[in-house]
C-alpha cells in the first residue's frame, strides 16, 4: 500500500509511522519541491511522489543491489548504490536510466550531490571512490578522482557554491575534507571526534552541520574549518540523515537515526527538540518538504515493508474528520462500497481523545497497511483506503487504542 498520511505537529509531538508496502527498506529520500519527490532503498527501488507524499508509486526495481542516496539537481535525478552504481531520471524521477553501471569490482557509494561552481555532480563512496560527472550530462562519461583515498559517506555544497565554491565532505572515523574551490581540491579537517560522519548539510553559505555514530552532532560556523560538538544529547544512538529548510525567516533543521530517533532544531542547530525516541524502526533517510512538513524513511523491522514517519502541518492525509461533536461511545462501521475497486472509506468514531491504531490485515493475519498511528481528537473520522496494490480477496481492518479495539472484514473485487 502506497498511500501515506501525517499529523500536526508541535515541538514535541511524534510523528507518524506509516508502512510503505514496499517489502524493502528505504535509505534515503529528496524532495524537489513540496509535491514531488523520490525514495530509494534495498532491492534497487525507487518510489516517487508526485502529491507530497499522499500517494507513492514504484518507478524502478531492475537492479537487486541497494541504492544508498538520490538528490534532485539541475542535470536530473540521481541515484547512487553498490558496485559504483549511479541510476539517472530526466523527468523528475518517473522513468530511470543506468547513468553507471554496475560491477563487482568497484565499491559502494553512498551520497550525491550537483556542483554548481562548475556544473557537475559528485558520487562519493567506500574506498576512496569519487567520481564526477561533467556537462553535457547525456553522454553519461564519470570521470575517477583519487584524491581522498579514505571512506566517504555524503557530500554537500554551499548554496551560492557557483560564487564561492565551498563544499564539505563526511567521511569515516570522524574525517571531515574542506573545498573553497568548488571541489577541485579537498583539505582534511580536525572534528576531534573518531566516530563515522554519516552526513553533512550546510544551513547557509557559512553555517553546516553534520551528523555521525554514536549521537554526533557537529556543528561548523566558518564552512567546515573548525568544527565544535553539540552535547544537549548524550545518546549512543547512531544518527544517519540531516537536512534543513529555510523560508528566508525561519530554519528547520531535522535528524533521523536508528531505533526511530528523530530530533528537530528551530534555532539554526543550536538546540535540539527530542520528536521521536526508542519506536524500534532505524531511519536512514530525512527530506523537509518546508519548515513544518518532513518525511523519513527507513527499515522493514518487525513489518513486511519499509516504514516512513511522516509530520505535517495540513493535518492527516487520507482521513477527514466528519464532526467534531463528542460521540457518545467507540464505533467501527462497515467500509463502503463493500466490495470495492480499488477505493472504500472506512468510518469510525472515538468519545475520547487518545491514540489510535488503523490497520488492515489479510486472511493469515500479515498486515498489509497501517492507516493510522497517532493521537486523535474525540471525533467522527473517515478514512480512505485505495487497495491499488493488493490482491483480490477477504481483507481484515482493525481499530484499537488502549480502551477499545474491533475488527471488520471488507472485500476486494479486481
Amino acid at each position: 500500500m502506497l498511500s501515506i498520511f501525517s499529523l500536526s505537529i508541535s515541538n514535541a509531538q511524534p510523528w507518524t509511522l506509516y508502512q510503505t508496502g514496499v517489502p524493502y527498506s528505504l535509505f534515503a529520500v529528496d524532495f524537489l519541491n513540496a509535491n514531488t519527490g523520490v525514495a530509494v532503498g534495498q532491492g534497487g527501488t525507487i518510489i516517487q511522489t508526485l502529491d507530497g507524499g499522499v500517494e507513492w508509486s514504484v518507478r524502478s526495481q531492475t537492479i537487486n543491489i541497494w541504492l544508498n542516496d538520490v538528490a534532485y539537481t539541475p542535470a536530473g535525478v540521481f541515484a547512487v548504490g553498490m558496485g559504483g552504481v549511479i541510476m539517472r531520471s530526466q523527468d523528475n524521477g518517473s522513468t530511470w536510466q543506468v547513468s553507471r553501471a554496475f560491477s563487482h569490482e568497484d565499491h559502494t557509494l553512498r551520497g550525491v550531490a550537483y556542483n554548481p561552481f562548475d556544473n557537475t555532480v559528485h558520487a562519493v563512496g567506500y574506498a576512496g571512490s569519487y567520481y564526477v560527472l561533467s556537462a553535457p550530462f547525456t553522454n553519461g562519461t564519470w570521470v575517477q578522482r583519487f584524491d581522498i583515498p579514505y571512506t566517504m559517506h555524503s557530500i554537500a555544497f554551499a548554496p551560492n557554491a557557483d560564487i564561492n565554491g565551498r563544499g564539505i565532505i563526511a567521511g569515516t572515523d570522524g574525517k571531515v575534507w574542506r573545498s573553497t574551490n568548488g571541489g577541485s581540491s579537498w583539505t582534511p579537517r580536525n572534528t576531534n571526534r573518531y566516530d563515522y560522519m554519516n552526513d553533512v548539510v550546510f544551513l547557509n553559505d557559512d553555517v553546516a552541520m553534520i551528523c555521525g555514530n554514536n549521537g554526533t552532532i557537529l556543528r561548523s560556523t566558518n564552512w567546515g574549518g573548525t568544527w565544535s560538538l553539540n552535547l544537549q544529547f548524550l545518546t549512543v544512538e547512531h544518527l544517519r540523515s540531516i537536512d534543513m529548510f529555510t523560508d528566508g525567516m525561519n530554519t528547520k533543521v531535522t535528524i533521523c537515526g536508528d531505533h526511530g530517533k528523530i530530533m528537530t532544531s528551530n534555532d539554526n542547530g543550536f538546540t535540539f527538540i527530542d520528536q521521536l525516541n526508542g519506536e524500534g524502526r532505524h531511519m536512514y533517510g530525512v527530506s523537509l518538504l518546508s519548515v513544518t512538513d518532513g518525511i523519513t524513511v527507513g527499515e522493514i523491522g518487525s513489518a513486511t515493508s519499509g516504514a516512513m514517519y511522516v509530520t505535517s502541518a495540513n493535518g492527516i492525509v487520507g482521513i477527514t474528520n466528519l464532526n467534531t461533536e463528542v460521540p457518545s461511545k467507540y464505533k467501527l462501521e462497515q467500509n463502503y462500497p463493500n466490495p470495492f475497486n480499488p477505493v472504500t472509506k472506512i468510518k469510525f468514531a472515538l468519545p475520547v481523545s487518545e491514540q489510535v491504531i488503523l490497520s488492515v490485515y489479510d486472511m493469515t493475519g500479515r498486515e498489509v497497511a497501517n492507516l493510522v498511528n497517532s493521537k486523535l481528537n474525540a471525533g467522527t473520522y473517515e478514512f480512505s483506503f485505495d487497495g491499488t496494490n493488493l490482491s483480490s480477496g477477504v481483507y481484515i481492518y482493525k481499530l484499537s487504542s488502549n480502551s477499545f479495539s474491533e475488527t471488520k472484514k471488507m472485500s476486494l473485487i479486481k
